[in-house]
């Protein structure tokens, strides 16, 4: 948990990391969230992945990264279409202990979905809503914020502009979350994050976000044209990693 404070001394370090990356070294920034949703790094943007893809992959998750029920490192393997250039839907399975045997005996499975209200334009951001493990098993009301197993349960409203700088790429995203289960915490409604990718590897994206809880660092690489590896860290203690693969169809 942070303070008000806390997050003000970190702001700057945040700044100073990413003004760096300029000192050091016009395609769309894109990542994938520990969700297996598009978006940065554990914060929603309004990136939307291009219509006709399908990623499969999964992710290591530190304990700090998932709700309290998960009180050791675990895993998730996710399904995420993107099915027009306005709508993307992904299917999530999280590992855990069900019956607190000290290993791996059930998931957890959420649905989460993203549309796009506005397309990115010269002069204004993309902005997109969503809703991240939108159901619940609880079977006489799918939605029930506050029963079931909705653990990661938010909707969100986020925006994203990016600008070409002498051939370098430079994202600024924003959120606004709002809880829709029993199980999350937030700090502040607020998250968001700048991305960069340098024109000398396009293929590479580094970010720096808020997820309304943590500061978080970290990137992501596309190797064999179709391979993403990300690597982050939270909280500037916790680190976490994923891979997926994204395969077009159209």
């Amino acid at each position: 948990m942070h303070s008000l404070k806390n997050i003000k001394l970190r702001l700057p370090v945040i700044l100073l990391l990413v003004a760096s990356i300029f000192f050091i070294g016009s395609k769309q920034l894109s990542a994938q969230s520990t969700l297996g949703v598009t978006g940065l790094l554990n914060s929603p943007n309004a990136v939307m992945t291009k219509e006709g893809t399908v990623k499969i992959g999964g992710n290591f998750l530190n304990t700090n990264m998932t709700p309290d029920t998960w009180d050791y490192n675990t895993f998730n393997f996710f399904l995420n279409v993107t099915l027009f250039s306005f709508f993307e839907a992904a299917l999530t399975n999280t590992a855990f202990d069900l019956w607190d045997e000290g290993k791996f005996s059930n998931i957890d499975r959420s649905v989460s979905v993203k549309f796009r209200l506005l397309k990115e334009r010269k002069y204004l951001p993309a902005i997109v809503i969503g809703s991240n493990d939108m159901l619940t098993s609880n079977t006489k009301n799918y939605f029930s914020p506050s029963r079931g197993n909705k653990y990661f349960g938010t909707h969100y409203l986020a925006l994203s502009k990016h600008f070409g700088l002498n051939g370098h790429t430079l994202g600024l995203h924003s959120a606004y979350n709002i809880l829709s289960s029993k199980h999350q915490k937030i700090n502040s409604p607020i998250s968001g994050g700048i991305s960069f990718r340098p024109a000398f590897l396009q293929e590479m994206t580094l970010i720096a976000e808020y997820d309304t809880r943590d500061f978080n660092l970290g990137g992501n690489i596309l190797i064999f044209k179709h391979l993403y590896l990300q690597l982050f860290i939270q909280d500037f203690k916790y680190f976490s990693f994923g891979a997926h693969a994204q395969i077009p169809l159209l």
